[in-house]
């Protein structure tokens, strides 16, 4: 997990400028919130106005204070920010090759001033850098292997720890969007809960995760390369990504369209600025962004942390 971290890190030093030095801390008396807004076929919405939008916070609706749509030709920090994460733990042997060539398309598709870096469960990887070779040279040297974690719920606090450790390293990286997608086992990566009859709770680290994710802005996808019919598992309208503001990619073939669409909305949404209300008590507080305008779906993370 040091790896892990000093790898993240590095991938701040080069989209911020500056090394993470302090821990997590929030901005007194404001929320910072990305919002993806799209249509019935999933292209991004970028003309919505501020009185289009509505945002609730502990069940209060509260003011709007900034709205500011992001695309490419007005982002000035410095283009994506992205963690490929490959699930070298559980993913089928036969299941690699298509996880490598998923993860070669977000590298075929960065944008100048991109900013990716490749790891993996089991903590190897590389640092950030915006070269293509690197990065495929990273993601051919992908592949499974052994892991003394096999136990369902140790395999799900590993996923939360690791999602959390590399947002916590993300917060300095400015206020826009960044995104970790993890390529791999979606039984696992969207579902890293079990059951309650299996193993341990795992809610303190599932907080843990969605409190440090709303602090740095990071969303989380998810791709299963098993493809259609491939595993059983819920759609990707619910589970962990969905909850953080991201989707899970876990029935469909389109490895490559679901690759476009990740990128495409990492490059255009919304940050959008509201008072932080003292509701909710402690922990985190439920978050709710609606869209008024017929035809368009806005999707935002779930939670946010309290302010208390």
């Amino acid at each position: 997990m040091t790896r892990l971290l000093l790898l993240v890190t590095l991938l701040i030093a080069a989209a911020a400028g500056t090394l993470a030095q302090s821990p997590v801390e929030r901005v007194p008396g404001r929320v910072v919130i990305d919002v993806v807004a799209v249509d019935r076929k999933g292209v991004p919405v970028m003309d919505l106005k501020q009185d289009e939008v509505e945002v609730w916070i502990g069940h209060f609706r509260v003011p709007i204070d900034t709205f500011t749509p992001v695309t490419p030709a007005t982002d000035d920090k410095g283009g994506r920010v992205l963690v490929l994460l490959l699930d070298d733990v559980t993913l089928p042997l036969q299941m690699v090759p298509r996880a490598r060539d998923v993860a070669r398309r977000f590298v075929s598709r960065m944008l100048p001033g991109d900013q990716m870096a490749v790891v993996t469960l089991n903590g190897a990887g590389m640092e950030s850098t915006s070269d293509q070779a690197r990065l495929r040279k990273a993601i051919d040297a992908y592949d499974v292997r052994l892991s003394g974690v096999n136990r369902i719920e140790d395999l799900g606090e590993h996923v939360l720890k690791t999602v959390a450790s590399i947002s916590r390293q993300l917060v300095e990286a400015a206020d826009q969007r960044k995104t970790i997608v993890a390529i791999g086992s979606g039984w696992l990566l969207d579902r890293p809960i079990p059951p309650p009859q299996v193993g341990h709770s795992l809610l303190p680290e599932w907080l843990d995760a969605m409190r440090i994710m709303a602090l740095a802005n990071v969303n989380l996808y998810v791709i299963d390369p098993a493809g259609v019919g491939g595993r059983r598992v819920g759609g990707g309208d619910s589970g962990f990504a969905n909850e953080t503001g991201g989707f899970a990619f876990l029935n469909t073939n389109d490895l490559n369209g679901a690759a476009d669409r990740i990128l495409r909305e990492g490059a255009s949404y919304y940050m959008i600025g509201v008072g932080d209300p003292p509701v909710g008590g402690t922990g985190l507080r439920e978050l709710e962004v609606k869209v008024l305008r017929r035809g368009v779906t806005v999707r935002a993370r779930r939670a946010v942390p309290s302010s208390r």
